[in-house]
Formats: C-alpha cells, sequence, structure tokens
C-alpha cells in the first residue's frame, strides 16, 4: 500500500471539481448546518455524560458549572452499567466494545447516548443516512466516483471539529484530557457504528478495497489527537494504555509512511524496549494493567448480567477512573484489599481475584502468564498500531486538502444556491443527493461600453466625463433595466434581470433573453433621444456663435504656433552638426510642443462647446448562468463578481475595429459618388470584415528592408513577392465568407441568444424570415439610405397586430480572440435606415405572397 496515494482523489473520476490545473484540484464540500449541529450536539452530549456520570472523581465547582448547563437537563439516564444493554444488534456490539476504547466509556454510557433519546444515535443515523447515498450515487457512477470516501472525510472532518464543543462540556485540568478522549473516542465509535451498518446495507463485500480507505479515513488516532493525544488521554483502544510512550516514535512514521513494514516496526519498538530498563518496566506493567483491566471487565460484566448491582460500582469506578487501577496495584496492601473485595464478589471475579493475587511488583506480566519479552512484544504490538494510523494519516493529508469546505458566502445565492446548481457536495440531514446534477441554467448577458472612452476623458477631463457617464449612460440604463427587474436583491433572486459588473465606461447584465433584448434597444433608444438633444442644441444660434467665437480666439495663438514650428523645422537642416545643431533641434521640440498644447485647448473648448453624440457598442449573448462570486472583505465591503463564458463573449460583441468596416465604407463611398449624394449614410450600424493580411518571415522582411534602404525597389519586392502570392492564394482558398473583427456601432446579439430570444417570444411574436435583395429595396429608402449591394438575410418579428416589433439582420461570423467565431446578427434601430424599412415593408413581410 502507498500510504501517500492511498485516498487520493482522481480529477477524471469526479463528478464536480474545482481548480484549474492539478495542483489546485478540489471538491467543494458543505456540512449542512443541520448536519452539523447533529454532530456538535452529539459531541458536547457525550462529554456532559462523562462528567456528570463518573462525577465521583469531578470538582465539585467544575460539576456545578456543567450541571448550570441548558442542555443538562435533556441528557438521557445513564444506567450503572459497564456492559451492554439491552437493544438492536449494532447498539449492543457498540456498547461492548466501548469500554476497551477508553475506560470511562461504560457500556451503560455508551447506551444511552447512542439509544432512543439520546443524540448519539442521530449522529449514527446522520452516518448511515449520507453513506447510503453515498453508495448509491457512487453505483450511478458505475463505481467511478468513490463519494463514500468523500462523505467519510467531509464528516470526519466536522467531527474534529467538534472538539470545542467538547471541551466546554468538560472539566478543567487535569481531568479535561482524559474525558475529551473519551469523548472523541465515542464519536468515532458512533462514526464506526454508522459505517459498518450502511457497508452492510449496500450489500458490500469485505475485500473491497473501498473499506480499507473508508476505515483510514475514519482512523482513531488522528480524531483523538494524534500520538500526542492518545499517550496523555488514557486511551486503552490500541490494547493497553501507552503513556509510557513510544520510542523512536517519528522515525518509525515516517518509516510506515514511505511504505515500511508494520511487523519491522514492532520489531524495533520490542528491541528498543528492551534496551531500556525504565522504559521497558513502564511497558511491561501497562500490558498487565490492560490484562487486570480485561479480566475486571469481564468479570463485572458477567456478575451485571447475574443479578448484580450495587456493590459492583466501586469496581466500575475502579475501572474508569484515571490511575485508579494503577493505584490499586501499586503495593501489597492496596493488592490484598483489592482480592478481598473480588473474592466477596464471587465466582464472575475469580479471574481476575487470581490475577492479582499472583501480582509482583518486579514481573507484573507474569501474573497474566506472559514472559517479560511477550509482555513489550505486546506493548510494541499497540505502539505500533498507534504509528500505522499517524502514518496513513499523513497520507490522508493530501485527501483532506482537496475538500474544499464551503460557508456560503463564496457565492451570491448561498451554499443553496450553489447546491441546487451542481456545485457543491452537500452533507445534510435531510433528503436529497449529495451531490445534485448539474442543471444547465442558460441567460441571456448583455454588454455596453462607451466608444473613445479615453479620448474622451482626455478632452472633458476625469470629472466631466464621470458626470456624463453618470447622466446620461449608468443612470438611464439602469432605469430601464429597473422595469425588468422582479426578484429580491438581497436573496440573490433578481428576477428577469440582475447587475453583474459596472467597469468604468461598460456595463453588464444577466437576465432573461427576451428581458435582454429589451434591454438592448432601450439603450440603443435613449442614445438616440440623446444625440437628437444633442444635435438641437448644437444647431441653435447661441452655440454656433460660441463656437465661432473659440475658433477665433485660439486661431491667432496656433498661427503663431505653427509659424514658430515652421521655421524651426527649416532651420535645423542648415546648422551645421554640433552645439547649435542641437540648440536649434531643442527649440523645435518647444515649439512642436507648443503647437499641440494650443490645439489641445482648442479640441477641448470645442468639444465642451459641441458636444458629441454618445456612441455605444451594446451586445447580446446566451449561455450557461454566470456564477457570481461574492468577497466581502472588512476593509473593501461587499463586492460581487460574475463569471460567465458567455460575458466575455458579450464584451468582445461591443468592440469597434475600424478595419472591420472597411469595405462597406468604400461600397459606401462609391454608391455616393454614383447618385452624387454626399449625405447618404449607412442604413446599417454593425459590420463585421478582415482585410486581408500579409505576414512576412523576419529574414524575408530585413532583406527587403535592406534592400530599399540600398534604394533596390525591386529588390524588396521581389524579396516580398513569395509571401504575398502564398497569402493570395490562401485567401482564394477560403470560404466567401471569412471570420473577422467587428465594428459594433449600435446592438447586435449572437445566432445563440437570437434563436433562444425567438423561441422565448414564440407566442407574443410572428416571425418571418426574409432574403432581401437591394432591388427589392423602395428607392425613396435607397436615396437616403446605404443599405449595401448584396442581399440582407433578416428576421423580421411582429406583434400579431401586424406593429412592427423587432428586426435582425444577419452580419457574418465574427472572429473572437479565445472564443472562436460567433454568428451575429444586428438587433436594427428602431429610427434610421432599418426602422424605415421595417416599415416599408411590413404588409409584404406580414402578410407575404
Amino acid at each position: 500500500m502507498d500510504p501517500a496515494g492511498f485516498l487520493r482523489f482522481d480529477p477524471g473520476r469526479v463528478r464536480f471539481s474545482l481548480g484549474t490545473s492539478l495542483a489546485d484540484f478540489a471538491l467543494p464540500v458543505e456540512v449542512a448546518p443541520d448536519a452539523s449541529a447533529i454532530v456538535r450536539g452529539a459531541a458536547a452530549e457525550v462529554a456532559l455524560l462523562l462528567a456528570t456520570r463518573h462525577r465521583a472523581f469531578v470538582p465539585a465547582d467544575d460539576l456545578d458549572r456543567l450541571i448550570l448547563r441548558e442542555d443538562y437537563a435533556a441528557l438521557p439516564s445513564v444506567p450503572s452499567r459497564l456492559g451492554s444493554p439491552d437493544g438492536n444488534p449494532d447498539l449492543r456490539a457498540a456498547a461492548q466494545l466501548a469500554p476497551a476504547l477508553h475506560p470511562a466509556l461504560t457500556g451503560g454510557l455508551v447506551g444511552a447516548w447512542m439509544g432512543k433519546g439520546g443524540r448519539g444515535r442521530s449522529l449514527v443515523a446522520l452516518w448511515i443516512g449520507l453513506l447510503g447515498e453515498a453508495f448509491r450515487e457512487m453505483a450511478a457512477t458505475r463505481g467511478r466516483e468513490e463519494t463514500p470516501l468523500v462523505v467519510a472525510l467531509a464528516l470526519g472532518g466536522a467531527t474534529a471539529a467538534a472538539e470545542r464543543e467538547v471541551c466546554d462540556a468538560l472539566p478543567g485540568p487535569p481531568l479535561d484530557r482524559y474525558f475529551r478522549a473519551a469523548a472523541l473516542a465515542a464519536m468515532w465509535l458512533a462514526a464506526r457504528t454508522g459505517l459498518a451498518r450502511a457497508w452492510r446495507d449496500a450489500g458490500r463485500s469485505a475485500d473491497d478495497p473501498l473499506l480499507a480507505k473508508l476505515e483510514a479515513a475514519l482512523a482513531p488516532g488522528p480524531l483523538l489527537g494524534g500520538r500526542s493525544g492518545v499517550l496523555a488521554g488514557g486511551v486503552t483502544l490500541y490494547g493497553c494504555e501507552l503513556a509510557a510512550g513510544v520510542p523512536r516514535a517519528d522515525e518509525l512514521v515516517a518509516r510506515l509512511a514511505q511504505r515500511g513494514d508494520a511487523d519491522a516496526a514492532i520489531g524495533d519498538v520490542s528491541a528498543a524496549l528492551a534496551g531500556d530498563d525504565e522504559l521497558a518496566r513502564r511497558a511491561e506493567l501497562a500490558v498487565a494493567h490492560a490484562r487486570l483491566r480485561e479480566a475486571l471487565a469481564e468479570g463485572v460484566a458477567a456478575a451485571e448480567d447475574a443479578g448484580g448491582g450495587d456493590a459492583l460500582e466501586d469496581l466500575r469506578r475502579l475501572l474508569a477512573a484515571p490511575g485508579a487501577l494503577a493505584g490499586a496495584t501499586a503495593d501489597d496492601a492496596a493488592r490484598k484489599g483489592l482480592a478481598r473485595r473480588l473474592a466477596d464478589l464471587g465466582a464472575p471475579l475469580q479471574a481476575a481475584e487470581a490475577l492479582v493475587r499472583a501480582w509482583r511488583a518486579k514481573d507484573p506480566a507474569a501474573a497474566a502468564g506472559l514472559s517479560r519479552p511477550a509482555a513489550r512484544s505486546e506493548y510494541a504490538v499497540a505502539a505500533a498500531a498507534l504509528l500505522c494510523d499517524v502514518a496513513v494519516e499523513r497520507g490522508a493529508q493530501a485527501a483532506r486538502r482537496t475538500l474544499s469546505f464551503r460557508t456560503g458566502r463564496e457565492a451570491e445565492g448561498g451554499a443553496e444556491a450553489e447546491w441546487e446548481a451542481g456545485r457543491l457536495y452537500r452533507l445534510s440531514a435531510r433528503d436529497g443527493p449529495i451531490l445534485r446534477a448539474q442543471e444547465d441554467r442558460r441567460a441571456g448577458h448583455l454588454f455596453a461600453d462607451v466608444k473613445d472612452f479615453t479620448r474622451r476623458t482626455g478632452l472633458l477631463g476625469g470629472a466631466a466625463m464621470a458626470e456624463f457617464l453618470r447622466r446620461e449612460f449608468y443612470l438611464p440604463i439602469v432605469t430601464a433595466a429597473k422595469e425588468h427587474f422582479g426578484g429580491m436583491g438581497h436573496l440573490a433572486d433578481h428576477g428577469g434581470v440582475a447587475l453583474n459588473n459596472l467597469l468604468g465606461d461598460a456595463i453588464s447584465f444577466t437576465g432573461r433573453i427576451e428581458a435582454m433584448v429589451a434591454l438592448a434597444r432601450a439603450i440603443r433608444a435613449e442614445f438616440a433621444a440623446y444625440a437628437a438633444r444633442l444635435s438641437s442644441a448644437v444647431s441653435s444660434d447661441v452655440v454656433a456663435r460660441q463656437i465661432a467665437a473659440i475658433e477665433e480666439a485660439h486661431a491667432s495663438g496656433l498661427a503663431v504656433a505653427r509659424a514658430a514650428r515652421a521655421e524651426a523645422e527649416a532651420t535645423v537642416p542648415r546648422v551645421p552638426p554640433g552645439p547649435r545643431r542641437a540648440a536649434a533641434e531643442a527649440r523645435l521640440l518647444r515649439a512642436r510642443a507648443e503647437e499641440a498644447r494650443l490645439a489641445g485647448e482648442r479640441d477641448r473648448a470645442l468639444a465642451r462647446a459641441r458636444g458629441e453624440v454618445l456612441e455605444a457598442g451594446v451586445f447580446v449573448s446566451h449561455g450557461p448562468a454566470p456564477l457570481v462570486v461574492a468577497i466581502d472583505d472588512e476593509v473593501f465591503g461587499k463586492n460581487r463578481v460574475a463569471i460567465a463564458e458567455k460575458i466575455n463573449e458579450s464584451a468582445r460583441g461591443t468592440a469597434r475595429v475600424a478595419s472591420a468596416r472597411a469595405r462597406d465604407d468604400a461600397a459606401l463611398a462609391r454608391e455616393r459618388l454614383r447618385r452624387g449624394a454626399p449625405s447618404l449614410a449607412h442604413a446599417w450600424s454593425v459590420f463585421i470584415g478582415q482585410p486581408l493580411q500579409v505576414t512576412f518571415p523576419p529574414e524575408v522582411e530585413e532583406q527587403a528592408l535592406r534592400a530599399m534602404g540600398a534604394r533596390d525597389l525591386a529588390g524588396a519586392l521581389r524579396a516580398l513577392a513569395p509571401a504575398v502570392r502564398d497569402a493570395l492564394e490562401a485567401a482564394a482558398r477560403e470560404p466567401a465568407e471569412r471570420p473577422g473583427d467587428i465594428y459594433n456601432g449600435g446592438a447586435a446579439l449572437s445566432e445563440d441568444a437570437l434563436l433562444a430570444f425567438l423561441a422565448a417570444v414564440e407566442g407574443d411574436r410572428v416571425v418571418r424570415r426574409v432574403e432581401l435583395a437591394p432591388e427589392r429595396i423602395p428607392e425613396p429608402l435607397r436615396a437616403r439610405w446605404f443599405f449595401g449591394d448584396v442581399p440582407q438575410s433578416l428576421v423580421a418579428s411582429f406583434h400579431p397586430d401586424g406593429r412592427p416589433a423587432e428586426l435582425f439582420r444577419r452580419v457574418g461570423v465574427a472572429s473572437f480572440k479565445g472564443l472562436g467565431g460567433v454568428t451575429v446578427w444586428e438587433l436594427c434601430a428602431e429610427d434610421g435606415g432599418a426602422g424605415e424599412l421595417q416599415r416599408a415593408l411590413r404588409g409584404e413581410w406580414f402578410r407575404p405572397r
């Protein structure tokens, strides 16, 4: 067995995980509040039962404090019994095993805690239920995912975390360590009982390797605090108390963790004991006490079954109290007194009485029929078992670190929303799967950003631009979005729309696809209204006079600066190299800077006087709903970040690459010339294009530049010719519609978003698909607008009464970096050429021949 990889999860076999690489692979897990309450309640109750059941050796002050706890009144009644009580086989087996785990765990105490009315019963039921569900989910994956191992590690972690509840319900030092170990041993016993029952109910074989993994994940040693917790806590589950110590422990654990042999570890411990007389004596005494404890426990249990009652209470206390058994065998007088008490109890205690009478201080193990080497070997077996648990836990740490325990604050909507979306392993006492099947919840994603934000800010200043964005961009858009808001923000249920992010010059929303399309239309209408207001203001006489005054005020200064710059440019070539040449070049730089400064001042003044049309690109995508990450920081407050691939797509779709519309602009220029109509404008606002690009190898580029440096134009062209020919041949082989860059000066959406929208409004729209040839466009519209010189693919939607609704135009396939090709449709404006076209042809389109 490889302890380091024994419990490791295979990323390829789990149903859901987090992380971008194997290095940060993680399974998101939540121990739900109801399950956590069961674990913590059971831990507190067993600790309180231990302190109050063994009140005879608990200080009065500690006992008074514990009795005043609210949960004291609800404690189940604990019978004075060491052996197992009546009950189902699992309960009897647990109660019978309990005294062997820790002296303070009597069968009566464990039976009350794990029986009817005890919180240990709920804890066992939680283990049974969760492991049972885990086995069913594992079977559904055909054994690929070891879901029970996720449960064992997660619920085991919650059990270890309940140590605080244990400590709060215990007396103070020095009894706290003793009772703490007993309480945690009881928690392990409940987990082990639940595992045994769930394994049996699942009908699994005892030879199944998964059982070894689950038992390793629930190893008792780590739960009890590791080596130090076991040594100081009076634990006997490994066969005897190990308070004498474990020689060479660190070295042996390291070897066992590297596939060391357990038998060799036993031999090493035995050899170390043989070489240390004092350590050997204490080890042999621990084994002798273990044999005596076993004999006493068997005798007391038999006497209880025979009807013995209060007369056995002293022996029960002797077995349970820390150090009591060692005190009862410390000298001849104490041993004789113990032997007489055992003799008075009759036959059930005869074996224990004989052992006490045969006890010798120099060789106590001989009373149990063991030689000194045999006693040391028995102690070595117990010590090696503990070391094996510690070594296995080292290997289990990697698996435990794989679990990412969630609190519900990591994502908006909390753990419940994450579990419902299939992104969280949830351990709950309620019915339901541990990991739900992931739902493909899809939504629309809208992104809008302002054109030329940086240039505008430079012209107008940061404060003016901020106020401009607030008044004309953010507030109108948010106001329009609120019309579609139908949820409860504090519950992360935003209904039709949710505001994802504000990004300075951009804004992002997510919501129902029909709400996103309606919001895109509203944004376009708002921008058009602002443009109309601005145009009206700029055309007024007052603004015209202001603009003329600004031009006049800056004209003289600019003329002087241009003249100074021209004179400096003419002077520099005439001055020979040297200090005078350097001074002339400095004057030229100052003249250019002054001209640029004055030109900038003029441009800023004109920009403020004229204003500028607010241009923004809007793009709508459709795909999986975003994961909203919540970041709550004591300094920076609450923040939320929406993460989704389609949000990235919607952001890419708002780009305005000038070269993407170069061919359309050239076609518009030709049409203007043909018609003699310089005011002819594009009817569309979204363009896709990819100019032919030629990439030259570095060595070809260098060769061409050297040729040009030598004024050999023909040689430079010859060097470039092969690369140009290859580029042309490659372009000729490409399909007619090449993916290209996008220029979005309006609103657009992906084809996925269009199809989702049409499906969403199917009952409210009449949809017509139209192939529009240029000659079918009415001449009055063609005289004012340029619709292109190729047929257009349109989707026209109407209200049932024939009123125009949305008009979509297929633009082409855009190539988005990192996302590939996306088919883009323009969401046409309600005004301008597109709106006029739909209104002009609505009769023909709505009722086609």
